[in-house]
């Protein structure tokens, strides 16, 4: 025994660079199933720990209007819902400048905030900020608010506040475009919040819910699919609330509207008969009246301006109020679940599903590759045991302790792959992906979680991969008789090859070409398993850089060749006329707007699953004039697409997502919940966005009524973001303003969403461009090590160095080549597959499988291939040619 174990010591020392490359591939393919598999997981329990701690709303139920008692009676008392917290919101302007400020009374015991420094506001005069404004503001600064004639009009008692401290919040997760406004460039700039006490009374139009009937933990299909339901069922109960309290609103603005008509038209009469009065009165005295008398006229002059001023007051009361009733049919009751009033929740959420998208996919190509590899080293490395083993059976050990030298070999190569793989794949890549995204989401450290049931399977999978291999190999071999086994195993019995057969190439061939073409066939197994092994790696690699380029070709595809306009301006249409000319006349008057067009913008949604997606709705006034703000294009054939009565264009990954084609109806919801059905008439290339577009026609045949024309397609004379900050903040500033909708910004957000999978991308290179050097680098360990024999035969015949090289080198570099086309295609189709699921919902990637990636990747094999080679060079150098002298009998 004690020989035996010497014999086991010295095979792992003696082949230790086979041991380590085994491990070494499975590490690779264990690190990389184990980490894209833990790593969303991780991401969701880390969220689900801050939002538990914060207990995030389940929902939002929020109003243009201010919410009175019966409003909040009836969302108290909703079906499910546990507790209802009432709040205020409003966005506000910093004062001198453009910044836009969300500011919102301090949640209780719903959604509440982590205090990061300082201490939460006191009193009704101070603030907290989010904690990315620490570094443009210190405690105890103050900050001033624009007025209300700048602003818009908003429910704050005050304009300075003190600040207190800062703050993190769940419902702001995302540190960059944490939300739309209508105030300022249409971007916030960062959230506070105050006191309730701080808001004007009778002002809140915010309520946070939780439900009594939900688990799960937070992005999970049991969690998301029962708040879908609540939502979806308590929606119609608000809407008939809304109902109820619009009729009151339009019967109490209606009377308030007549009476107060009456009564100015009315003062106006009074106004005008005193004003003649008084006129007559003054030519009477003329110049030279009594100046007692002239102080007299003065004072009454002085009181019918009064009253003048009075009436006009009372006028713009009433233009208020007429505006109010004309915009009671756009209030609504809304309740919105997390993924829809939280952008934040959405996308960290999305982010952690496209991982687990990736977790799907290249962790079975990498352990596929590691797995037949490791299969084809074991099964080889019992067969150059094959005399010693013989040897070891004539020596009268019995069979298990024959094996114990191949299984511990193969066992420890499983166990330490697995033991270093899944110790990176549990620590390092999650923190690693996890940094790429926590540069835009306010989280500070990924939770790690302990997954035993992968370290298992991953385990399995390698003992089956190598142990496996080598005991069902050696259990072959020793039911050979013991005289048998201590001979060389007998070389199968040749045959021609097809190159034979075509005797014009085969005897234009130099006798080394000849071997080699034998020895590629000889060997079918190692032949196979070499493809195969640089096809995956080839493959992996093109997929990485591919989807590297079909990311970073969304934007050159979506915002210089299709999209043309710098801002979408919308408007109150329904506002007073007064409001309404002077969007046009600031439109028409802006210097720097170098053309508009107007349209009817709006915003309806499709359900697929639990989330709704939203599309947006255009109808261009002068649909001739389209072209020069929006290119529409056919999505297989790039034709120039045309609006007409027809059906509606919609942009290709809708169509995509709910698998309808030209021809098909796509149906819609309004924001009550209302359906209708829309004909595709036409498919066009968009990457970003869901979109329907339509004629002023079909909208009225599928809504059953004119669009209302409420925006401007706004092109600047400058395309720079200051310019584009400047012309919203400027247009935001006009009462009837309701929103920008920035070009540039949707670009930001793509880019800030590509830059984090650019990141994962990177990793996947990388691993991918390990796993292809460890591939070579095994495989052509074992052609080397089972090839000892000829190549000191070769020696012995007096081959020169460099043909000694050759003979396996040659053998090496054909089939790489093979393995490289051989991936090249597989890399097409894998490529293909994964940009279908990994990017956002609303987002279609352009074709990203160019030449200078396939290039890349091809250079990169063959790179790799020379260093494994240049490292083999000194161990095929050192051939004892006295091997080739030695009796193996």
């Amino acid at each position: 025994m004690k020989t035996l174990n010497k014999n086991i010591r010295r095979e792992f020392s003696h082949s230790l660079p086979r041991f380590l490359s085994v491990t070494a591939l499975l590490t690779l393919g264990v690190f990389v199933l184990i980490g894209l598999n833990v790593t969303g997981s991780n991401m969701r329990q880390t969220a689900e720990a801050r939002y538990h701690q914060e207990n995030l709303a389940d929902a939002q139920v929020t109003t243009p209007l201010n919410l009175n008692q019966g409003d909040r009676r009836t969302i108290t008392n909703l079906k499910h819902v546990a507790k209802a917290e009432f709040g205020n919101s409003t966005d506000v302007l910093l004062k001198n400048s453009n910044h836009a400020l969300r500011i919102e009374s301090l949640p209780q015991t719903i959604s509440k905030t982590t205090l990061v420094s300082g201490k939460q506001p006191q009193n009704a005069g101070e603030i907290v900020l989010n904690n990315r404004l620490k570094g443009q503001y210190q405690i105890g600064d103050q900050i001033h608010l624009a007025t209300a004639k700048t602003a818009g009009t908003y429910n704050l008692k005050q304009k300075t506040y003190r600040i207190s401290g800062f703050v993190k919040s769940t419902e702001f997760i995302k540190t960059d475009n944490i939300g739309n406004t209508s105030a300022g460039s249409g971007q916030l700039y960062g959230f506070g919040f105050v006191k309730a006490g701080a808001f004007k009374a009778n002002t809140q139009n915010l309520a946070r819910l939780t439900f009594n009937n939900v688990s799960g933990q937070a992005y999970s299909a049991e969690y998301e699919d029962q708040i879908t339901k609540n939502v979806d069922a308590l929606q119609p109960v608000l809407n008939r609330r809304n109902h109820q309290r619009i009729q009151a609103l339009n019967k109490t603005l209606t009377t308030q509207i007549t009476t107060g008509t009456a009564d100015v038209q009315a003062g106006r009469q009074q106004v005008q008969t005193a004003q003649g009065q008084l006129d007559t009165l003054k030519q009477q005295l003329g110049s030279q009246g009594a100046p007692a008398q002239l102080a007299q006229l003065n004072a009454q002059q002085a009181q019918i301006d009064g009253q003048r001023t009075q009436l006009n007051r009372a006028q713009t009361q009433i233009d208020t109020a007429k505006a109010t009733k004309g915009q009671l049919a756009d209030v609504n009751l809304l309740i919105q679940s997390r993924n829809d009033f939280n952008d934040g929740y959405n996308q960290f959420g999305e982010d952690s599903q496209r991982i687990d998208a990736l977790g799907k996919s290249f962790p079975i190509l990498f352990f596929l590759i590691a797995i037949l590899v490791s299969f084809t080293t074991m099964q080889r490395m019992v067969e150059e045991k094959r005399i010693e083993m013989g040897t070891l059976r004539a020596l009268g050990y019995t069979k298990g302790e024959v094996m114990r030298e191949v299984l511990l070999y193969s066992a420890g190569t499983a166990v330490l792959g697995t033991v270093f793989g899944s110790g990176l794949g549990l620590v390092l890549l999650p923190k690693v992906i996890f940094q790429a995204y926590a540069a835009n989401f306010d989280f500070t450290q990924v939770q790690l979680a302990w997954h035993p049931w992968l370290i298992v399977l991953s385990l399995v999978i390698a003992l089956a991969s190598t142990a496996l291999a080598a005991w069902l190999a050696a259990r072959a071999a020793l039911k050979e008789i013991t005289a048998q086994l201590m001979l060389p195993k007998p070389p199968s019995s040749g045959s021609r090859i097809f190159l034979e057969r075509i005797g014009f190439i085969w005897h234009h061939l130099s006798f080394s070409k000849k071997v080699t073409a034998r020895n590629l066939f000889r060997y079918k197994s190692r032949m196979f398993m070499t493809i195969v092994g640089i096809a995956g790696a080839t493959a992996i690699l093109i997929t990485g850089f591919g989807i590297r380029d079909s990311l970073n070709g969304i934007i050159d595809h979506q915002f210089k060749e299709i999209v043309h306009y710098d801002a979408i301006a919308v408007y109150n249409n329904k506002a007073t006329d007064t409001q309404v000319k002077r969007v046009t006349d600031f439109i028409t008057n802006d210097p720097h707007v170098k053309k508009d067009a107007t349209a009817a913008f709006s915003q309806v949604y499709t359900t697929n699953g639990n989330t709704k997606e939203n599309i947006q709705v255009l109808v261009p006034k002068n649909t001739a004039t389209l072209k020069n703000y929006i290119e529409l294009q056919d999505s297989k054939t790039n034709a120039k697409l045309s609006l007409n009565s027809q059906g509606a264009i919609i942009s290709e990954k809708l169509a995509k997502t709910h698998h309808v084609q030209k021809g098909d109806y796509l149906t819609v919801h309004l924001a009550d919940g209302t359906t209708r059905r829309v004909k595709i008439k036409a498919i066009t290339k968009m990457y970003v966005g869901h979109y329907l577009y339509m004629n002023a026609s079909y909208y009225q045949q599928v809504f059953h009524q004119a669009p209302s024309y409420n925006a401007q397609l706004i092109t600047l004379t400058s395309h720079g973001q200051a310019q584009v900050n400047q012309f919203a903040a400027d247009f935001s500033r006009l009462n009837a303003s309701v929103q920008v909708v920035q070009a540039a910004e949707s670009k930001r957000t793509v880019t800030k969403i590509l830059s984090n999978l650019n990141n994962l991308v990177i990793v996947i290179i990388l691993s991918a461009s390990l796993l292809s050097f460890v591939v070579l680098y095994t495989l052509t360990n074992v052609n080397v090590s089972e090839r000892m024999r000829e190549l000191s035969t070769l020696k012995v015949l007096g081959f020169y160095p460099k043909e000694v090289l050759m003979y396996i080198y040659r053998e090496t570099n054909i089939l790489t080549g093979v393995g490289i086309a051989t991936g090249l295609a597989a890399g097409w189709g894998f490529h293909a597959y994964i940009m279908s699921v990994l990017p956002p919902e609303n987002t279609m990637t352009a074709p990203g499988v160019t030449w200078a990636n396939l290039l890349i990747s091809i250079i990169l094999t063959i790179l790799f291939s020379l260093i494994v080679m240049f490292m083999m060079n000194r161990k095929i150098q050192s051939v004892d040619m006295l091997e080739a002298l030695k009796s193996v009998d």
